[in-house]
C-alpha cells in the first residue's frame, strides 16, 4: 500500500497547488476528466441557440474538444438488485463500457438528445434509433431526480428536458461532426459550463452513497466506509483500453475469509478515488509524466516534503527538460513549472541532451512506478523511491558502461532504440516480455543489467550477422557490470581497440575479423558470402573445433593475396601472428556467454578501429559489410 499511499500524497500536493494558483489541476471528488467537444448554449427558457465546438481554432481539429473537469457518476435506470448495482454508480472508478448509464450535465449526442450517428466520413447522417431514444429517457431521468431548487442553470437544464424531442436535431440544423461527441451545457451570457457550477458539486457528493460496509483504511489509516471497487487506468501500453485495475478481486481464488471485492483490501471511497485519480492524471500524456520503454510504462513525480515545493518544480522540470515543446500537446502549468522524472529518465530513453542539475538539491526524493499489461489488470513492475542525486549517478554510470570506441550513438543512448536490438525485425512490439521494465529498473538502480539482454543480442547476432555499435555497447555495459558488482578480478572489456588484452575470446574476436579481412581482399566479389556469413556462429561458441579450418584457408588466401598486394598481404599477416602469439595451444571447446561477448567485441574493435598505422586500403576492407565493397 505504500505506492498507494504516495500517490494519494500527489493528489493532496496537486489539489493545494491547483487552489494557490486558482486553477483545477486535478479531479475533486466525484468528477472525473473528459474531452468536451461541442458546447449547447440554452437561454433561461431552456431553449436551445447554438451548438458549437469546444475548439473552434482549426476545423480539421474541432473534434478533439477540450479536457473538461466533468461529475464522473452515472444514473443507471434499470439497477439489478440482485447484482447488487446501485441506482446511481461512480464511474470515476469503473469506465462506461456496456449498458445504460447515463452521466449528468454532460455526455455523448445518444443521451444528451436521443440522436446516434451513422456512416463515415462525408457521408454522416444522424438516425434515431430505439437505443438512442432510451438512452435519451436515461439522461432525462437523471436530471429530473437530482435537479432540484431555483438554481436558473439547473431550471434552463430542466426545461430543455422538459421539451426536447429527438427530432428537433434536424431542425435545429446542428453539426453532423457533433454525432457521437461528449456534449456539455451553458447558460446564455455566462462563461462557464454548467457542470462547472458550485452547487453540481454538492449534487454529486450526494449522489456518491457509501458502501454498507466499514473498515480500516490501509491508506490513511480510518474507520470508514470502503470502495466496493478499485480504480481502473488508462494510458497503460498494451492494457485494456476501456481501462484496468492495480488492485482487484473478481475471482474466489483471489479472496479470503469470506471478503469479497474490496474487502480484501479495504481502501476509503475517497482514499481510492484520490490515488486512482492522481495515476490516471500521470499517465495522461499531456501532463508529460510518463514514458514507455519496452512493454513497461513509467510514471514519476517528485516529492516536495523534505525540499519544498519549488525544489520540487525545478527538479521534476529539469527532469522533463528533453520534451520538445513543439511535439507536445499544449502543457498545463504544472506540467510547464515541473515534473518530476522526465529529465534523466528522457535523457536516457530520448536520447536527448542532459540538462545542468548541478544546482538542484540532491536529497529531493523521486517516485518511479512502472507498470506492465496483466490480461484485465495492471502489473507492477517495479516501484522506485530514491533521491534524485543518486538517480543522476546511476543514470550517469549507465552511459559510460555503454561507452565504446568508435562510437556507437550518434547522441545520447537511448534505451528504447537499445531494446530494439533484442527484437526481430527491431520492432518495440516484439521486445521480449518483463525486458523493458529489468532494463529501465537497472538503469536507475545501478544493478545488473537484466541477463537476458545479454542472451538476446547475442542470439541475434548469431542470427543475422550483424555486429554494430549499440549492441556491442551493450554487451560491454551487460558484462563490465557483473564483473564490478561481483568483484571477480576478471579483466573488464575495454572501451577501444586494446593489443594487449590476454583475454582468450577477446583475442578469439579479433582474430575472427581479421580472416575474414584476408578473405575479402584477396577473393573480393568472386564469393557470395563471407567466412562471418558462414561460421560465425560456431567460431564463437567451438572456437577449438573451427578456428584451425579458418587459419588453413587463411593461409590460401594470404598466399594468393601476396601474388597482387605484397604490402597488404603482409600487414594482415603480421596482425594475425600477433594475435595467435597471445593464445594456448590449446584453445577452448567452447566459450560462455559471457565470453561470446568478448568474442564479439574483440571483433568490434578490431574491424572497426581506426589506426594510424592500419592501411587506408586495409581499413577500407575490414569496414565493408559486403563483398561488393571492397571491389
Amino acid at each position: 500500500m505504500i505506492i498507494l499511499q504516495a500517490l494519494n500524497d500527489f493528489y493532496e500536493r496537486l489539489d493545494r497547488r491547483g487552489k494557490r494558483e486558482g486553477q483545477t489541476l486535478i479531479p475533486p471528488y466525484g468528477f472525473k476528466p473528459a474531452n468536451i467537444s461541442y458546447i449547447l448554449e440554452l437561454n433561461f427558457r431552456g431553449e436551445p441557440l447554438s451548438l458549437f465546438p469546444t475548439n473552434p481554432s482549426n476545423e480539421k481539429t474541432q473534434s478533439s474538444g477540450e479536457t473538461y473537469m466533468v461529475p464522473g457518476v452515472a444514473f443507471n435506470p434499470n439497477p439489478k438488485p440482485e447484482e447488487g448495482k446501485p441506482e446511481w454508480e461512480d464511474l470515476c472508478f469503473v469506465n462506461r463500457t456496456s449498458g445504460r448509464r447515463s452521466y449528468i450535465f454532460w455526455d455523448k449526442t445518444e443521451y444528451a438528445f436521443g440522436v446516434t450517428k451513422e456512416g463515415s466520413g462525408k457521408k454522416v447522417m444522424s438516425a434515431i434509433t430505439p437505443k438512442s431514444k432510451q438512452d435519451h429517457l436515461a439522461f432525462k431521468s437523471a436530471h429530473q431526480k437530482i435537479l432540484t431548487g431555483q438554481n436558473p442553470d439547473f431550471l434552463a437544464l430542466l426545461l430543455f428536458m422538459e421539451h426536447w424531442r429527438p427530432e428537433l436535431w434536424e431542425k435545429m440544423s446542428f453539426p453532423a461532426d457533433a454525432l457521437g461527441k461528449n456534449i456539455a451545457f451553458r447558460l446564455q451570457g455566462k462563461d462557464s459550463l454548467i457542470h462547472e457550477n458550485q452547487e453540481v458539486k454538492s449534487v454529486v457528493e450526494k449522489l456518491l452513497r457509501p458502501s454498507t460496509d466499514i473498515a480500516t483504511c490501509l491508506i490513511t489509516g480510518r474507520t470508514t466506509y470502503f470502495a466496493r471497487k478499485q480504480p481502473q487506468f488508462t494510458g497503460v501500453w498494451g492494457a485494456q483500453s476501456s481501462g484496468a485495475s492495480i488492485v482487484s478481486f473478481n475471482a474466489d481464488a483471489y479472496e479470503s475469509f469470506s471478503k469479497s471485492q474490496g474487502a480484501n483490501a479495504p481502501v476509503s471511497e475517497r482514499a481510492a478515488f484520490r490515488y486512482g485519480a492522481a495515476l490516471n492524471w500521470l499517465l495522461d500524456r499531456s501532463n508529460s509524466r510518463v514514458l514507455r520503454v519496452g512493454e513497461s510504462t513509467l510514471v514519476y513525480w517528485a516529492d516536495e516534503k523534505e525540499v519544498g515545493e519549488e525544489a520540487a518544480k525545478k527538479v521534476e522540470k529539469a527532469w522533463s527538460e528533453w520534451i520538445d515543446p513543439g511535439d507536445e500537446p499544449e502543457r498545463d502549468i504544472d506540467a510547464e513549472q515541473s515534473d518530476v522524472l522526465r529529465t534523466q529518465t528522457g535523457y536516457i530513453a530520448s536520447a536527448s541532451r542532459a540538462p545542468d542539475t548541478s544546482d538542484l538539491p540532491p536529497e529531493t526524493r523521486i517516485h518511479i512506478l512502472a507498470l506492465s499489461p496483466n490480461a484485465g489488470r495492471i502489473a507492477v513492475r517495479f516501484w522506485l523511491v530514491d533521491t534524485f542525486g543518486h538517480l543522476r549517478d546511476n543514470l550517469l554510470r549507465h552511459e559510460q558502461d555503454l561507452a565504446i570506441n568508435p562510437s556507437a550513438f550518434k547522441g545520447k543512448p537511448k534505451a528504447w532504440a537499445l531494446l530494439k536490438e533484442t527484437a526481430v525485425p527491431r520492432d518495440m512490439k516484439n521486445v521480449p516480455p518483463r525486458l523493458g521494465g529489468e532494463f529501465m529498473q537497472a538503469i536507475l538502480t545501478g544493478t545488473r543489467y537484466p541477463r537476458s539482454l545479454l542472451t538476446a543480442i547475442i542470439g541475434w547476432i548469431r542470427a543475422d550477422k550483424q555486429i554494430i555499435g549499440p549492441r556491442a555497447a551493450l554487451i560491454r555495459a551487460v558484462v563490465n557490470r557483473d564483473i564490478r558488482i561481483n568483484q571477480s578480478g576478471k579483466e573488464e572489456i575495454p572501451v577501444s581497440l586494446d593489443l594487449n588484452n590476454d583475454n582468450e575470446a577477446y583475442r578469439l574476436g579479433r582474430l575472427f575479423a581479421l580472416i575474414e579481412g584476408v578473405q575479402k581482399a584477396a577473393l573480393g566479389g568472386d564469393i557470395n558470402a563471407t567466412v562471418k556469413d558462414k561460421f560465425f556462429s560456431s567460431a564463437s561458441t567451438t572456437p577449438a573445433g573451427i578456428f584451425p579450418l579458418l587459419q588453413k584457408n587463411a593461409i590460401h588466401h594470404l598466399a594468393k593475396l601476396r601474388k597482387e598486394k605484397p604490402g597488404l598481404a603482409h600487414w594482415f599477416e603480421q596482425e594475425i601472428g600477433a594475435v595467435w602469439s597471445g593464445l594456448p595451444p590449446d584453445l577452448k571447446r567452447s566459450l560462455r556467454l559471457e565470453d561470446q561477448g568478448r568474442f564479439i567485441a574483440g571483433y568490434y574493435h578490431q574491424r572497426f578501429a581506426k589506426k594510424s598505422d592500419v592501411p587506408d586500403e586495409a581499413q577500407e576492407i575490414l569496414v565493408a559489410d559486403t563483398i561488393e565493397e571492397t571491389k
